[in-house]
């Protein structure tokens, strides 16, 4: 889920394998060519030219195989990832809506439809204390876990918005207004390992909704997300939350609210 270190690793794994079969085709062909020179002079400058570009080409191709195959462990060796913020498993998070829709429209005989405000009796949403996986709603992944959950295990900025981009704020928010099908949940993390057990939690209005328990696939560092898609309909209303856990442990929540805006005669 992290694309920045590894996309860095497979442009230049690709430009050196690139470079390598280029040198490599450069060099047969000189090989080639040596033997229609008449001159023993020439030829045997062609030879060398040859064989120095098959050695080049050899050289780029193993460069290219140990950048692909250890060329990210090395960057995070020497330039550890880091979140944007730290994230304490204690932090409360409280989000209060404040967005009220109005519509002015000037008088006349039959009034026309009007958005409604977000409905005052919906509790605002905030975060469960001492928050827990829902056992019942868990499945676990196939296979045995080998992978102990790491203690330093962090995430920050948890927040939650109608689009799958780590990279802006687009789309994010802590009240929405009939949402699209998907919404994602999305964090900085620090200190992840490949293969550990991770859950994300959907509540709505305290009592949880979805859960989903996956093995990390990511690096140890960066940007992941998780999503729902309200249950496959129309998201009902409600104050919702989302947690994120790894193994047992919980790292942080984010709250936002669902409020039905169809206009009403």
């Amino acid at each position: 889920m992290s694309a920045s270190t590894e996309t860095l690793v497979a442009w230049t794994a690709a430009l050196l394998l690139v470079g390598g079969i280029i040198a490599l085709l450069a060099g047969v062909a000189q090989l080639a060519r040596s033997r229609r020179q008449a001159y023993f002079r020439f030829r045997r400058q062609a030879i060398l030219s040859g064989w120095r570009n098959v050695m080049f080409g050899v050289l780029f191709l193993l460069a290219a195989g140990v950048v692909r195959l250890a060329g990210q462990r090395a960057v995070e060796v020497f330039v550890p990832p880091t979140p944007t913020a730290t994230a304490s498993p204690t932090a409360s998070l409280t989000a209060t809506a404040t967005l009220t829709p109005t519509r002015t429209s000037p008088p006349s005989a039959t009034p026309p439809p009007t958005t409604p405000p977000p409905p005052s009796d919906t509790p605002d949403p905030t975060v469960s204390p001492t928050p827990a996986r829902p056992l019942a709603l868990l499945t676990r992944p196939a296979g045995t876990l080998t992978v102990t959950p790491p203690a330093g295990a962090v995430i920050a900025n948890l927040r939650v918005g109608r689009f799958n981009d780590c990279a802006s704020q687009r789309g994010v928010a802590d009240l929405f207004a009939t949402p699209p099908k998907t919404l994602f949940a999305l964090f900085d993390y620090d200190g992840w390992q490949a293969g550990v057990e991770w859950t994300s939690v959907w509540l709505r209005d305290g009592q949880p909704v979805f859960a989903e328990t996956l093995l990390w696939d990511g690096s140890t560092g960066g940007c992941g997300f998780a999503d729902y898609d309200g249950g496959g309909g129309p998201w009902a209303e409600g104050a919702y939350e989302v947690q994120i856990f790894i193994g047992e442990t919980w790292l942080g929540s984010a709250t936002f609210r669902v409020y039905d805006r169809t206009p009403t005669p």
